[in-house]
């Protein structure tokens, strides 16, 4: 019931966050380096005086592609058989490179095969890059990875940049298309399987933490609970007890008030006449002013614990004694007192 008890099973939890924390990461994007694509894309359209400029700032280099400066105007794949081809994948796929073009980027879509295949293609008809588009709109560009392909650049970028230059191909408006080396970012400690356990596991211990100190609040107000409640039952028994001794008045020429006699066994004061007593049953005589607990040997019976109880009832005794020093009984006091209050009934 102390403080160290959730111990236990917080130090469980707090094990099962640190194991699930230390997990290697595993080999995907999110634990490489890579470089961001800075993009300059100019669009020639026919009528207008000034070109229109747009920037990507999205874009990511591939993994195996060379971090260089490349220029050059924008090629599409052309349709194979009638059918639009975007994807680069078909042995069949062929681009054509006006003649007075001496450097130009291949466009292409991901999906349907891997990044090397693409790229190779792309390579095979002397492209000087590669510029892919991602598939789904709300994803964000990975990290390509296409061992031996060379020195071709590769390129990825979202699919929303990469539908918005295809539209101007299709209508075979020129572009120009400028990829310059962007900022290095460096891998991250952790992916993002990772970052799920570690999370699980922290909600897991606050569950476990909260749970267990729930436990022990409701124990505690339990323990007090069934304290007081032995406490009032003692206190009742005790009452009864005082109620059923004897009590008389000290009169001229009684025993009590010869200067030989003695003292009250508690307060240390002589007997007066008219002083009310209680006669204890091993027949010490105890003022009624104030019943404490008897330092004589002889009287050190069962009525210890009973005296305890009674010198410390509040309104039964004179108001001029001091109550201070008073702390509740041990349990071993506890069942003493109930037997011997067993005398009084």
């Amino acid at each position: 019931m102390s403080g160290s008890a959730p111990a236990g099973p917080a130090r469980l939890a707090a094990f099962a966050l640190l194991t699930c924390s230390l997990r290697p990461a595993r080999a995907d994007n999110a634990s490489q380096e890579y470089y961001t694509a800075l993009i300059n894309v100019t669009v020639q359209e026919p009528g207008r005086d000034a070109p229109l400029t747009f920037r990507i700032d999205r874009g990511r280099y591939g993994l195996d592609s060379p971090k260089a400066e490349v220029r050059g105007q924008v090629l599409a794949p052309l349709p194979i058989h009638g059918v639009a081809d975007h994807l680069g994948c078909d042995p069949q796929t062929r681009f054509f490179v006006p003649p007075n073009i001496k450097q130009w980027i291949a466009l292409l879509q991901r999906g349907n095969c891997t990044f090397k295949e693409k790229i190779s293609r792309a390579a095979f008809h002397n492209a000087v890059a590669v510029v892919i588009y991602n598939n789904k709109s709300k994803e964000e560009p990975v990290t390509m990875t296409h061992p031996g392909t060379g020195d071709i650049i590769a390129v990825m970028i979202t699919e929303l940049r990469g539908k918005d230059i295809l539209r101007y191909l299709e209508k075979n408006i020129s572009v120009q298309m400028t990829i310059a080396v962007g900022t290095r970012m460096p891998p991250k400690n952790f992916s993002r399987g990772s970052l799920v356990f570690v999370s699980i596991a922290f909600i897991a211990l606050m569950i476990i933490s909260s749970a267990w100190l729930i436990f022990c609040f409701i124990q505690k107000i339990r323990y007090i609970n069934a304290r007081d409640r032995n406490q009032r039952r003692l206190g009742d028994a005790a009452k009864k007890a005082i109620s059923k001794l004897t009590t008389r008045t000290v009169k001229r020429g009684d025993k009590e008030t010869d200067p030989d006699f003695g003292h009250c066994a508690v307060c240390i004061e002589s007997y007066k006449q008219n002083d009310v007593v209680r006669i204890l049953p091993c027949a010490i005589v105890i003022s009624l002013q104030l019943i404490k607990i008897n330092g004589k040997k002889k009287c050190l019976c069962l009525l210890t614990n009973l005296t305890l109880l009674i010198i410390f009832l509040p309104g039964e005794f004179h108001g001029q004694r001091s109550l201070k020093g008073y702390s509740p009984l041990s349990p071993k006091e506890s069942d003493t007192t109930e037997q011997t209050l067993g005398l009084f009934k």
